[in-house]
C-alpha cells in the first residue's frame, strides 16, 4: 500500500521541525524562542532535505488538476452540444 504524498511530506516536515525542536532544547533554548526557532531552522532544511517528497506530491496535485479540467471541459462540451 502506498501512502499519499501529501501525508508523507506533512508528516516529514513535522519530523523535521521536531529535530530542530530537540536540538535546540539541548542546547538551552526554552520557551517561544525554542519554537520560533525551530521555525526558521526547518523551513529551509526542509526545502533542500524534502525536495523529493515536495515534488511527489505537486505531481499528484497537477494531475488532479489536470483530470478536472478534462472533465470539466467534456462536461461544457456536452452541454453546449445539448443547446444546439
Amino acid at each position: 500500500m502506498q501512502l499519499h504524498p501529501g501525508f508523507l511530506y506533512t508528516t516529514a516536515r513535522a519530523m523535521v521541525f521536531a529535530a530542530c525542536a530537540l536540538v535546540l532544547f539541548l542546547i538551552g533554548f526554552r520557551s517561544w524562542i525554542l519554537v520560533f526557532g525551530a521555525l526558521l531552522l526547518s523551513a529551509p532544511l526542509s526545502f533542500f532535505l524534502l525536495r523529493k517528497q515536495r515534488e511527489a506530491f505537486a505531481q499528484r496535485v497537477e494531475g488532479r488538476m489536470s483530470k478536472r479540467q478534462t472533465e470539466k471541459a467534456k462536461l461544457r462540451a456536452a452541454l453546449a452540444g445539448d443547446e444546439d
